[in-house]
């Protein structure tokens, strides 16, 4: 329903015993028992008439915006205008995604991931509302439901991930003025397994898979990957194209940092790769049946686990068990981060063997 100016008169608020007429802005002239009154914006810019409404000035019966306070905040639409800041009252959420989703590497895992996170977890509670009327307490409201649905705290993370480069994508082409998500954080328990004997347990790993897998080049060459410090998703997105059998080194596309990671191929991942019977085109591990990604190894990693009696071990465990064995060797922590693919050095204080005592 369009706004009529009938509706409304100037809005006006005591100040040292005057009576102060604000410039462009209005109030209602009838008061709703829930909201109170409700203040609108009208000004002239570059030619144009602008209305915008404010707001309301009560909540649950509460003065929550006074006719002074809506004065600020008109001020502040304003200079928002002159800054060059887009009028955002008909953008939707779905419409700023889809604007941000079209500056990105469509060929990279991680932003189908972000879209696919969208989706599952945030378009259905804000994606058609618009985004100059989400607050924090929204998107708090959104954590809350999935930590009462049991979700982990990494999945929970996941949506702040996507939400916080959304909104600063909004701030950088003046959407908006102010970033909803500043001040939301989710704290991740740390996952790391605590690997002692790590020398020791390597060599009993890389001789299962060995033993175990003897005559399966196809998963000896997929599990023994997971000692080269390489995370399962980059392992099962390979492709032959980024192996130098010639010259003995392989490069990663998409990894988590989203940045092309060149690596020496080591000696004993040459003879299970050159044994699997493939076409030498397109992904390494691949399913047989459809000449897709496979996504799941759990039946394999199960088998392994029970041939090994290491009920603890995963493919990002193995990354574990590998900086540890070398940190038992007197490998540099800078060295060990190198390895493992880390954008940040730092980060490999997070593995057990580095945290601080």
């Amino acid at each position: 329903m369009a706004t009529k100016l009938s509706e409304f008169r100037k809005c006006t608020y005591k100040a040292g015993g005057k009576v102060i007429e604000v410039p462009n802005l209005y109030e209602s002239i009838k008061t709703d028992p829930k909201k109170g009154r409700k203040y609108l914006a009208r000004f002239r810019f570059h030619d144009d008439i602008k209305t915008k409404v404010l707001g309301y000035s009560k909540k649950n019966g509460t003065i929550i915006l006074s006719p002074k306070d809506a004065s600020k905040l008109l001020d502040a639409h304003i200079k928002g205008l002159e800054a060059g800041y887009t009028s955002s009252s008909n953008i939707s959420l779905n419409k700023l995604f889809d604007d941000y989703f079209e500056t990105l590497d469509t060929s990279t895992q991680w932003t189908h991931k972000k879209k696919y996170i969208y989706q599952l977890y945030i378009q259905k509670t804000l994606g058609k509302k618009k985004i100059e009327k989400i607050r924090e307490m929204d998107i708090q409201k959104i954590l809350n439901d999935m930590n009462k649905k049991g979700l982990k705290p990494r999945t929970r993370k996941s949506v702040m991930e996507v939400l916080n480069p959304l909104f600063k994508f909004a701030n950088t082409n003046k959407y908006l003025r102010d970033n909803p998500t500043i001040a939301i954080t989710v704290k991740v328990p740390s996952q790391k397994k605590i690997v002692t004997n790590a020398t020791d347990l390597f060599k009993k790993v890389y001789a299962g898979i060995n033993a175990y897998y003897h005559d399966n080049p196809y998963y000896r060459a997929l599990f023994l990957f997971g000692f080269t410090g390489r995370r399962k998703s980059e392992i099962l997105n390979l492709k032959w194209e980024n192996i130098d059998f010639t010259h003995n080194y392989y490069w990663i596309e998409d990894t988590k940092t989203d940045d092309q990671q060149k690596y020496q191929l080591p000696h004993y991942l040459i003879e299970p790769l050159q044994d699997i019977k493939d076409t030498r085109r397109g992904l390494v591990f691949k399913s047989s049946i459809t000449g897709k990604k496979i996504v799941n190894i759990d039946r394999q990693m199960r088998q392994l686990k029970k041939f090994l009696d290491l009920e603890t071990l995963t493919m990002h465990y193995m990354r574990n068990i590998l900086v540890s064995a070398l940190a038992e060797q007197g490998i540099e922590a800078i060295t060990l981060s190198g390895i493992l693919g880390h954008k940040d050095p730092n980060t490999i204080n997070k593995y057990p063997k580095y945290q601080s005592s």
